[in-house]
């Protein structure tokens, strides 16, 4: 009888084990762009025309798995020398000390300091929550989450 209880405790946890690890931890994907997106589809007040580089990221798992997975985007806008001064002159910036977090975007360069303004969020950005939208006068860098 003792040799059958160990048994079946080890049939038990060798079962538990093996479920373990077949976890269905999230993976994330990132992915480069660098094409006009992001402006299209979540921005308004921002030309077409402008260059845009941004990741993509988009969490899935492996086996099971429920979605939607609403993508995040972070990344860059290149403005022109008149779009910059227009934006910079249509609101009230105040100075802020952004921290950026990107995989594959590559920011190194970039002029500081760096602006942010709730207005020009609420007017530039549709349909998204945002994480943060900074401006330098050159480039606007966001940080945004598809609903």
């Amino acid at each position: 009888m003792l040799k059958r209880n160990i048994a079946a405790g080890l049939l038990i946890a060798s079962i538990c084990t093996g479920l373990c690890s077949c976890s269905n931890e999230p993976q994330r994907n990132v992915t480069l762009y660098d094409n006009d997106f992001v402006i299209e589809h979540y921005t308004e007040g921002i030309d077409v025309s402008d260059k845009t580089t941004y990741e993509q990221i988009v969490f899935t798992t492996k086996y099971f798995d429920i979605g939607p997975h609403e993508p995040r985007y972070r990344g860059i806008i290149y403005l022109s020398d008149e779009e910059a001064s227009e934006l910079m002159d249509s609101y009230e910036w105040e100075e802020t000390s952004p921290e950026f977090e990107f995989d594959e975007v590559d920011i190194s360069g970039m002029d500081e300091p760096w602006y942010r303004c709730n207005d020009f969020t609420k007017d530039t950005f549709k349909f998204v929550d945002v994480h943060y939208a900074v401006f330098n006068g050159d480039v606007i860098i966001f940080d945004i989450q598809t609903m």
